[in-house]
């Protein structure tokens, strides 16, 4: 994550251990924060909470969360979708972040940090955020479409992802429990049974 953010050179920068501002431009950015694993969504509350009751809406505008659409299924068969973190211990903020708005965050319960660089918080490289929701909205439009495919025997699928990637085969077996399929590719002129997740294979409209 840290390759995919820049310290902005004569604005906001505040020290991480102290809070200190060294200089402000008094411009929102975003922040990555540092939490507990499995405390993300407590910190968010807690920080949703302080900005409601200190009107700080205009300091702290956005609590950005990543989160992905994962397809589990249940003894039943029943396909259900649900969401689930993609960085753990991390959150978004989108804040003017001078000592005030640096010293809140930091003494919230379950915050470690906001990321930095030695004694600095860095801020994101302006656009980072926005590519990164567009691409978990994609993705997770991808997954529960592929997802809720119903796959049948002798379905006819290309592989999209990993070592056999663009083989085609027929499907030989279904595990609707852990959303994975058998299928039949060709591998040194043999036919050898391969076991695939859903997510790896498209089925082929012939």
């Amino acid at each position: 994550m840290a390759s995919s953010s820049k310290v902005v050179q004569n604005k906001d920068k505040h020290a991480v251990n102290d809070v200190k501002t060294v200089l402000d431009d008094n411009k929102p950015h975003w922040y990555i924060v540092q939490t507990y694993v499995g405390f993300e969504d407590a910190v968010r509350k807690s920080l949703e909470q302080k900005i409601s009751n200190l009107g700080l809406d205009k300091m702290i505008l956005e609590i950005f969360l990543p989160t992905k659409t994962v397809v589990k299924t249940n003894a039943k068969g029943e396909k259900k979708e649900k969401q689930e973190k993609v960085y753990p211990g991390y959150l978004y903020l989108h804040a003017v972040l001078n000592k005030d708005i640096g010293y809140l965050i930091q003494n919230t319960q379950y915050v470690s940090k906001i990321a930095g660089t030695g004694d600095y918080a860095v801020a994101l490289e302006d656009g980072y955020v926005e590519r990164l929701k567009e691409h978990l909205l994609e993705e997770s439009q991808t997954i529960a479409s592929v997802a809720n495919t119903n796959y049948i025997i002798n379905d006819l699928v290309k592989v999209i992802d990993g070592p056999f990637k663009d083989m085609q085969g027929k499907v030989c077996g279904i595990d609707t429990q852990n959303n994975r399929v058998d299928v039949l590719l060709s591998i040194f002129d043999r036919e050898t049974r391969v076991e695939l997740d859903v997510l790896e294979v498209r089925k082929v409209i012939v």
